[in-house]
């Protein structure tokens, strides 16, 4: 891609947590918006045992901490209850947990044998789906015993990364393999004991990476899957005859998008893209965010950066787009690319940013640099 685009000197004109107390003391490792209420509001998933929920308020500038729940043990994954104000947290104990917003009251709905990275509520068949490092996917309903679940199966590979838009599934896991499924099917897929997996693109060039992000875009017209790598490479591809297979994908384009050119020996380090998305209503608008310490975001038709982020260094370990497109909450930190070594070496940060009409398309005729 073209790396010609808007340079933005970006957090300290975002709006930021009011005070230092009401941020996290280690790394963001998931954002995730709410679907209620009038006030834009997200929670995040924190390495300090620690669930927080921040309200947005527009109008004075201001994110603030509402509320925050203990887990106990570090959370790796939070998400909303589609129809009620809770959220579901997997954590590295194996233990899933259900807070009430409301009330204040907590309880663990499930375990499973390994750390548990993603949870999702399905509200068309009232269950949660799980998984986790012990290699299972797993569907609960909370209503019932906890130490039960309804049904699962072993995936054979670790899920790295997945993403969720009902009915489809796209899990990016070990060795390369992506696991593409159409939850309407999954009684007939657990029958034949087949699951639609594929090769990451990314494993096609000549030099693999391990997923780190996976996201899914789907319309009436077409489904999308973007897959980023922990070498800073982006694939963005369209699956074909979704309604029917979920094995056949064609690639877009695949690019790198977070590398660092060393100005004395003009070698290039490569950076993790450690999370992605897609515009809730464009296909060709994505946005990624890597460990080189920059945000940006592509026109993928005109196959441009529109905008870049540069927060010096500081690695972006999480972004996420609220439901109408206006907003993009993000956290600053340690991405852990360099292991214990860099423990703690950048404190976390927790910003939104307010989306600008010329952020979402690429104008030619505007390829000035811009800071604020």
């Amino acid at each position: 891609m073209e790396s010609q685009s808007q340079v933005q000197d970006a957090s300290h004109k975002d709006i930021n947590v009011a005070t230092q107390e009401e941020l996290p003391t280690d790394t963001v490792s998931c954002i995730s918006w709410s679907p209620h209420g009038n006030i834009p509001q997200f929670a995040t998933s924190d390495w300090d045992s620690r669930i927080r929920i921040y309200d947005l308020d527009v109008e004075s500038q201001i994110l603030k901490q509402k509320e925050y729940f203990d887990t106990e043990s570090p959370c790796l994954t939070v998400n909303w209850h589609q129809d009620m104000p809770r959220l579901f947290a997997g954590c590295t104990d194996g233990s899933i947990k259900l807070f009430d917003v409301e009330t204040g009251s907590s309880s663990v709905v499930g375990y499973h044998e390994g750390p548990v990275k993603s949870a999702y509520w399905i509200s068309e068949t009232n269950a949660l789906l799980t998984l986790s490092f012990d290699k299972t996917l797993r569907f609960w309903d909370p209503r019932q015993d906890g130490s039960k679940n309804i049904t699962g199966f072993k995936l054979g590979y670790s899920p790295f990364c997945s993403d969720f838009i009902y009915p489809y599934l796209a899990v990016g896991m070990n060795e390369d393999v992506v696991l593409l499924m159409n939850l309407n099917h999954i009684k007939t897929t657990m029958r034949s004991s087949i699951f639609p997996c594929i090769m990451s693109p990314l494993a096609k060039e000549q030099s693999r990476s391990q997923l780190s992000s996976i996201k899914l875009f789907c319309s009436p017209a077409e489904m999308r899957v973007g897959f980023g790598g922990n070498d800073g490479r982006v694939n963005i591809s369209t699956v074909l005859e979704p309604s029917h297979s979920l094995t056949r994908i064609e690639s877009i384009i695949t690019f790198r998008g977070h590398r660092k050119t060393e100005d004395s020996s003009n070698k290039q380090t490569l950076y993790p893209a450690n999370c992605m998305g897609f515009h809730p209503r464009m296909k060709n608008f994505l946005y990624t965010a890597g460990g080189d310490g920059k945000m940006n975001f592509w026109n993928l038709e005109e196959k441009n950066r529109i905008a870049e982020f540069d927060f010096h260094g500081i690695p972006v370990t999480r972004a996420a787009m609220d439901p109408s497109g206006k907003y993009m909450a993000y956290s600053l930190g340690y991405d852990w690319a360099r292991g214990i070594q860099g423990y703690m070496t950048q404190p976390s940060k927790i910003c939104v940013h307010e989306m600008q009409e010329r952020e979402l398309k690429w104008d030619s005729n505007s390829r000035h640099t811009f800071k604020y």
